[in-house]
């Protein structure tokens, strides 16, 4: 790519403002530190290996998004952090001189690896065995729905990082920091291909036949992240609608890593504890795993753009403003909440059946009957202490009375399920018979209502907190 001037003088100190600049307070700096001026980090820049090798990517990239490869988003996000390290080293991101050159390769950085983890579910997904059934609200299969929104996401972050682009060459120009044209700027571009090199899986190893406690923990928590992310992806605003609100009190960086961490511990677990046994060849639990990986890379999108938007949009007042008129806040947290998170949660929730038709086959399943003893009643403490106990186990338990039953890991649902039946002694428990058994101990410790003492010491995980 040539050279951009595009943008206008930007709202910085300039380069040559300063000379030498006088060594005052270094804020956070050591003793031995010193100040340096502005017309000596723009020459440092100019000459800097790692500016000089990430404008070499760039000149090698092309100028249409739709021809941006996966590798080449990979190698930008890379070479994009080791000149960001470099600024950081200097400080630049706290001078008002550099602080929107800085702030800009950070931004180039940061939509590169959402870029290239949308590259890598393209290029993967056959491989993940994902399979979406049905259709959505506009009558599009589901497939054809996801498969044109993920492209048209990966154009827009192609659009947005070559625009992002132009404003950092146009800044190393005004600092007088551009670097010398590389002669070898084609040894940069990104290797394409459209196949995968693989080794033989010739590795062979017999597989176990345990694990049916750990794939049920895995199932009941699956279905909990579901319901969450079903929870999350219901409160969106329509489309055209402001999204700042919502991405303040449901989809906050925090917020969307946690979420993330969330899958991608399913993930591992899945890894971990399944992949190793004979389990692991039903094509059910193979298409499973599929649909945490899928659900896992969009997840990683919503929190680098929620990153982005937070960190780049929205700290620093001067490099704000520049970044918000080179990508518009609105068009990004579009993608973020209607492409991402939208979809994010609909690969998790479109395989919810076979899982709750899973989750019985790896569970040992058993019922009991349980008694109040007297002077007992089902108020917010022993509540809590039942879906304590539920929760422990990490595996499915249903309260029960005549033929209605509700979860029994969730202490608002039980206030609830109670609720409608006050008068009733005598319930029903069904589920493994692990947290069976520590149930019927809480009831014949009366609930921990006669003090705590009076309760197992198989229910001392209770007494802890």
């Amino acid at each position: 790519m040539r050279s951009s001037s595009a943008l206008p003088a930007l709202a910085g100190g300039s380069a040559d403002d300063g000379g030498t600049e006088q060594v005052g307070d270094l804020g956070e700096a050591g003793p031995k530190d010193r100040l340096i001026s502005t017309s000596e980090f723009s020459a440092k820049l100019r000459s800097a290996p790692t500016q000089t090798t990430l404008f070499a990517v760039l000149d090698g990239l092309p100028w249409k998004p739709d021809e941006i490869t996966r590798k080449q988003y990979w190698v930008l996000q890379e070479s994009a952090h080791e000149l960001e390290t470099f600024l950081d080293q200097f400080g630049a991101r706290d001078n008002k001189t550099f602080v929107v050159y800085a702030e800009i390769n950070a931004s180039v950085r940061n939509l590169s690896s959402a870029a290239h983890m949308l590259g890598h579910v393209m290029f993967r997904f056959g491989t993940y065995g994902v399979i979406l059934e049905g259709v959505v609200e506009s009558g599009e299969s589901f497939l054809v729905a996801f498969m044109n929104s993920l492209a048209e996401c990966t154009r827009y972050l192609g659009r947005s990082i070559l625009a992002l682009v132009a404003g950092l060459r146009a800044e190393a120009e005004r600092l007088g920091a551009t670097p010398p044209r590389s002669a070898s700027t084609r040894a940069h571009d990104a290797e394409v291909r459209e196949f995968r090199l693989l080794l033989a899986p010739d590795l062979k190893e017999e597989r176990r036949a345990d694990g049916a406690d750990e794939i049920a923990r895995l199932l009941n928590d699956y279905l909990g992240i579901a319901k969450e992310a079903q929870r999350v992806r219901d409160r969106r605003p329509p489309r055209g609608a402001p999204l700042q609100p919502f991405m303040d009190e449901s989809l906050a960086e925090q917020k969307a890593r946690f979420y993330k961490q969330g899958v991608h511990s399913l993930q591992s677990r899945y890894d971990t504890h399944v992949k190793p046994t004979q389990h692991h060849e039903r094509p059910e639990l193979k298409r499973l795993r599929g649909h945490i990986s899928l659900a896992y890379h969009l997840l990683e999108v919503v929190n680098d753009l929620a990153h982005f938007h937070e960190r780049h949009q929205g700290v620093k007042a001067l490099a704000h403003q520049v970044i918000a008129r080179i990508v518009p806040p609105q068009e990004l947290l579009d993608q973020t909440v209607h492409f991402a998170l939208r979809w994010a949660a609909d690969v998790m929730l479109v395989i919810e059946p076979m899982v709750r038709q899973l989750l019985p086959q790896f569970t040992r399943q058993h019922s009991i009957d349980v008694t109040l003893p007297d002077g007992v009643h089902l108020h917010a403490r022993p509540l809590n202490l039942i879906a304590r106990v539920v929760r422990k186990h990490g595996k499915p338990v249903e309260i029960v009375v005549g033929g209605e039953a509700a979860s029994a890991n969730s202490l608002m649902g039980l206030i609830l399920f109670v609720g409608r039946h006050p008068q009733r002694r005598t319930y029903s428990f069904r589920g493994d018979q692990a947290p069976l058994a520590h149930l019927q101990l809480l009831f014949s410790g009366g609930l921990g209502e006669f003090g705590f003492d009076k309760l197992a010491a198989e229910l001392q995980f209770l007494r802890e907190s």
